[in-house]
């Protein structure tokens, strides 16, 4: 029997419990659907019949949407770019059932499959024939888990006159694992590509502006997001981006691993690829006889070896450049962007630390969870930085000091001082918006927890991505779904007026109870995202908060 490899660093994010305990939160329940217009000749016209380039398609009706779940938009062999599907001849009647989701194991964020035919999307549109923004979600889970399926509902955004795609892609190491015998083996990161091009040829079909496309997602979403924009391999597939919390490990991976004076960085085959192929029966197969080796396990066997997490790597095709390396080059797809971060990203991750052994008790428990989160940068001092945080959490007089400072250094390392960093590297560039989600009553998207999480990471999909039931559902307040209004409308005006610098995420109309959101530039505005109204705010504010400039230039080792 496989073992499950425990050798990969769990800081990578999301953890498979972490996208098991966030998707629990995200399900919308959505059912029902609807469709587009397109007749026979001498038939009456059928309001949910679309033809695309595949072939026909008869969509459902629900919440006033029309609704395409399962369409097939690509086909892929194992460890190969994927294609467009073959035509069909019958129309075919798509239901509630979504897609396959792409092989993962079994969590609330979506079921455990096996099916390597995976590559589906769901198109929602207003029942209203139009010509309306598109806004395609790229769904996070550490690149392991997740569809684009039932988790997420949007409704309140098809309300607000715009087509919404969502879409699944290859996880894990069926669709990142990185080893030079597999060539460019950022398979998810084309998939999403391939999703794109499809919604180029065929979304004018379902009432969308092929030419006015938005790109947005959270966590590995978000990180997607990024990466299509330093890809050259994505030019002209989409005119607008939206990164919630995906600003992490933007120097990604590089295939192979670097030096650091006596200390070795690994790179993506070092870290997943090796650990991953060692599990398996092809691990004393030769680089030549890889992939024909990994092409007959079957994917339980893959998905028993492969890591809890996994990133793409870079060297390659589909991203010759890392995130950073490709914004600070002025190498990348220049489109308005609009990003930002939560207050209190690391609070998840320390409740998932804690469940998973972490003793937040004793200094030297707390001594090894900060190691174990800073493992993947081993130039790091760890435990200089673990003293630093613990004394400002002893100084607050924090009654979980050890907890709160290790979720401290999570937010500002992991997640807000790199999203600082890549405001800096696009702004003036590109048309940049900033935010920070700062609402600490967000309600809680696991259930009862031991202590508050605050505006934890993933908190503020809901109020985008959630129906306003399922927010009551989960006990969020007026002020909560009043600023659940506010960021849903916008992220729309985004989508519609985002390339125009005088407007971006503001609306048109006026009015006067509308807080406007300020383009980044040399004021350095960003836009606090709290219930039950947003406010402006300097930039700095953030940074100070997050010690941003403590982290410009964090304790090292000493190399000789």
């Amino acid at each position: 029997m496989l073992k499950k490899t425990s050798t990969t660093p769990t800081h990578l994010l999301l953890s498979s419990l972490s996208a098991m305990v966030m998707a629990a939160s995200l399900s919308g329940c959505l059912s029902g659907g609807g469709g587009s217009s397109n007749s026979d000749s001498g038939a009456p016209a059928n309001p949910l019949k679309v033809t695309t380039e595949q072939g026909d398609y008869i969509g459902i009706e629900h919440d006033g949407m029309r609704v395409y779940r399962g369409i097939r938009y690509g086909v892929a062999e194992r460890f190969a770019a994927p294609e467009l599907p073959p035509t069909h001849q019958q129309a075919i009647e798509l239901s509630e059932t979504f897609g396959a989701n792409c092989p993962q194991a079994d969590s609330p964020f979506g079921e455990a499959s096996l099916d390597e035919n995976c590559l589906f999307l769901n198109v929602y549109a207003p029942q209203e024939p139009g010509e309306y923004p598109v806004m395609v979600w790229i769904h996070g889970g550490a690149f392991i888990y997740g569809s684009g399926g039932a988790s997420y509902d949007p409704v309140r955004l098809v309300d607000q006159d715009v087509v919404v795609v969502t879409l699944n892609y290859r996880l894990g190491a069926l669709g990142f694992l990185p080893h030079a015998a597999l060539g460019d083996a950022n398979f998810g990161l084309q998939d999403q590509q391939l999703a794109l091009a499809w919604v180029q040829n065929n979304i004018e079909r379902f009432d969308g502006d092929a030419g006015n496309v938005t790109i947005f997602g959270e966590s590995a979403g978000g990180h997607s997001v990024l990466s299509q924009i330093a890809s050259p391999e994505a030019a002209g597939l989409f005119h607008k981006a939206i990164v919630q919390s995906g600003s992490y490990n933007g120097a990604q991976v590089p295939l192979t691993d670097t030096a650091y004076g006596p200390v070795t960085i690994p790179g993506g085959q070092t870290l997943f690829g090796v650990p991953t192929v060692a599990q398996t029966d092809c691990a004393n197969a030769t680089d030549d006889q890889l992939p024909a080796c990994l092409k007959e396990l079957t994917v339980a066997e893959i998905l028993a070896a492969q890591p809890g997490n996994i990133l793409p790597v870079t060297g390659t095709e589909t991203l010759p450049l890392s995130i950073n390396q490709a914004l600070a080059s002025d190498n990348f797809n220049k489109i308005p962007v609009m990003m930002g971060s939560n207050l209190d990203e690391g609070a998840l991750f320390s409740l998932l630390a804690a469940l998973e052994g972490a003793d937040f008790t004793t200094p030297a428990g707390y001594q090894a969870a900060v190691a174990t989160l800073l493992a993947e940068d081993p130039t790091l001092d760890v435990a200089s930085i673990a003293q630093h945080y613990l004394n400002q959490s002893l100084a607050a007089d924090s009654a979980s000091p050890f907890m709160d400072a290790h979720s401290a250094i999570g937010t500002d390392w992991r997640f807000n001082c790199p999203n600082d960093t890549q405001w800096g590297l696009l702004q003036g560039k590109v048309n940049t918006w900033g935010y920070w989600f700062t609402d600490r009553n967000a309600p809680s998207i696991i259930g009862p927890v031991p202590f508050p999480l605050g505006a934890a990471h993933s908190f503020e999909i809901q109020y985008v991505l959630s129906s306003e039931d399922t927010l009551k559902e989960r006990g969020a307040g007026e002020n909560q779904l009043a600023l659940a209004r506010e960021m849903a409308g916008y992220w729309v005006n985004f989508a519609k007026y985002g390339d125009d610098p005088a407007i971006g995420p503001n609306a048109t109309d006026g009015a006067a109870e509308a807080i406007e959101w300020p383009r980044l530039n040399g004021d350095g505005q960003i836009l606090r995202l709290d219930a039950p109204t947003p406010a402006v705010v300097a930039i700095d504010d953030f940074r100070d908060t997050h010690q941003c400039a403590y982290w410009a230039n964090p304790p090292k080792i000493q190399v000789n």
